[in-house]
């Protein structure tokens, strides 16, 4: 609440880059948006040879800031450590960092140009979101990770363009990452082979897109991407190992929300069988994925994620093998047709709400029934041991509570 604040004055910038700020009104910039270092106002910033991280808000509003040097010594930029910085019109980030933090450059509208070095590894949600005037920014194939509305609101970026999409990256690899469609009347779309992320947003409200195909090289679909794309009737892929590899930002980032069918090689998915040698299946999934009618897990799978096969409405029975050790929150939620579940010894933790809605469930075999608590509740070895009185607790009377055993 400093609204007066005009300028704040230092006499090191070795020693300002090293300040812990709590929040971002922590920092006196955020109201003086001027900073002094000995007297002159810091126009064009030069960060110390030695520094090896920006820290969280470090310069957050200083809009007397028009460039900024960072030396190789930098590793990382923290999270929202040039937000709103909007005099600042270029960037270039050195080799060095691997990391830029959330909302790392947002706001800085008037960016026009920045180069990211080739070993930034993650770039933070909305790091640089809202940067109006950004026209050009280059991604490196080092990039593994790419957050939610990264460059979001970046309405001057210039894309690379394939079939029905917009795209993001480099020379070598145009087609990096997904951006968005051309427009929301797509009825159908072949993602470039190259392609490893799908943006946040990338297909929201396309509500005539009926199918979409979806290579290999994808790791990871962000919040949201397809949200509205409720005309959507199949999904068609070519590898089932790389598809349980995909990261979903959430329920809808995975187009089986709505399109309830998935295609392996152009043949409608009944039958699933896991492919050998897969250690988890991730969050999502399979969500809402409702032509599947049974599920064959391998004993390499160790964990089930969170919502994996929530909605699978078709599924006759579940095994599950003896190495998986946890099962995720709505990893098997509104699976109506579900009536058998085996938990091996294997598994130690249930998560809240994990067969919840299971309308049609009346048999879950523990092959241990002891030590087992539902939220704080002590459950009887004895009650556990008779099947549909564990169906009874894990679809209905402990649902809410995580499961957990000593």
């Amino acid at each position: 609440g400093c609204s007066s604040l005009e300028a704040v004055y230092i006499s090191d910038l070795a020693a300002w880059c090293g300040i812990e700020f709590g929040n971002y009104d922590a920092n006196p910039l955020c109201y003086a948006h001027n900073l002094y270092l000995n007297g002159t106002l810091v126009t064009e910033l030069v960060i110390p040879d030695g520094i090896t991280s920006i820290k969280d808000y470090a310069f957050l509003g200083c809009t007397s800031l028009r460039s900024v040097t960072i030396p190789d010594s930098v590793t990382s930029i923290g999270d929202s450590a040039f937000k709103n910085c909007d005099s600042l019109t270029t960037v270039t980030i050195p080799d060095s960092v691997t990391s830029i933090g959330y909302g790392a450059f947002s706001g800085c509208d008037n960016l026009t140009l920045v180069t990211i070095g080739n070993s930034v590894t993650s770039i933070d949600n909305y790091a640089f979101y809202n940067c109006t005037s950004l026209t050009t920014v280059t991604i490196p194939d080092s990039v593994i990770s790419i957050g939610n509305y990264a460059f979001s609101g970046c309405s001057s970026l210039q894309y690379n363009e394939y079939g029905n999409a917009y795209y993001l990256g480099n020379t070598e690899s145009p087609y990096m990452i997904l951006v968005k469609a051309k427009d929301t009347s797509i009825a159908s779309l072949t993602i470039h082979e190259d392609t490893r992320f799908i943006y946040s947003n990338a297909f929201y409200s396309c509500r005539s897109l009926a199918s979409v195909t979806i290579p290999d090289s994808v790791t990871s679909i962000g919040d949201r991407a397809f949200d509205g794309c409720s005309s959507l009737e199949a999904v068609y892929i070519s590898d089932l190992a790389a598809w349980c590899g995909i990261e979903f930002g959430n329920y809808d980032a995975n187009p089986l929300c709505y399109a309830h069918n998935l295609y392996l090689n152009g043949t409608l998915v009944t039958e699933l069988v896991i492919p050998d040698g897969i250690t988890s299946i991730k969050d999502y999934a399979f969500y809402n994925c409702r032509s599947l009618t049974t599920v064959t897990i391998p004993d390499s799978v160790t964990s089930i994620g969170n919502y994996a096969f929530s909605g699978c409405d078709s599924l006759a029975s579940v095994t599950i093998p003896d190495s998986v050790t946890s099962i995720g929150y709505y990893a098997f939620a509104y699976c109506d047709s579900l009536t058998t579940v085996t938990i091996p010894d294997s598994v130690t933790s249930i998560g809240d709400y994990a067969f919840y809605n299971c309308s049609s469930l009346t048999s879950v075999n523990f092959e241990t029934t002891e030590g087992w608590t539902a939220g704080s509740t002590a459950l009887s070895a004895t009650d556990l041991a008779d099947s549909s009185t564990a169906a009874t607790y894990l679809r209905s009377t402990y649902y809410k509570y995580a499961w957990t055993r000593d």
